[in-house]
């Protein structure tokens, strides 16, 4: 599907800068011109842009905060299953937006439990009835989860 896909529109919410940059520099190496890339840092950006525009696949990191930092406006709080909530989003606006988990712990938080990543997609979908096209985990000086990444792409 999104091989196939003139101009693929990619939503990541990350809050980590440089997993941001890292993640943004593989799918720009990966699919060149063919990709635009939305990026935001907070579960109520998230929300923003999934309901004013509709994706081709979303990257999404489980522990996000809660609004971006402004000035004024409060400090964002961390919401270590926050990006539960972006999948409830997505699967809200049933727009068949594929979603994949990219996190760096080795587990998600799914009510108050730890799951471990390879099992979260399968427990996420008998839970909440989400389907999701992957969770990969990411280490910061490993490209495993590059190639992990790639797999579920390709699979797309």
């Amino acid at each position: 599907m999104l091989l196939s896909t003139e101009v693929i529109k990619c939503l990541i919410v990350e809050d980590d800068p440089f997993k941001m940059e890292g993640v943004h520099s593989h799918l720009s190496d990966l699919f060149g011109n063919k990709i635009n890339i939305f990026q935001c840092q907070a579960l109520a950006s998230a929300t923003t842009l999934l309901t004013e525009q509709t994706f081709d696949l979303a990257i999404i990191d489980m522990s996000i905060h809660s609004h971006e930092p402004k000035a004024g406006a409060g400090s964002p709080f961390p919401l270590s299953s926050g990006g539960l909530d972006v999948l409830f989003e997505v699967a809200h606006l049933d727009n068949n937006t594929p979603c994949i988990i990219l996190t760096q712990y080795p587990d998600i938080e799914i009510e108050g439990l730890p799951i471990p990543v390879e099992l979260a997609k399968e427990e996420i979908f008998n839970k909440f009835g989400i389907d999701m096209a992957g969770c990969v985990r990411y280490l910061e000086n490993d490209n495993q989860w590059k190639k992990e990444l790639n797999k579920i792409l390709e699979s797309l």
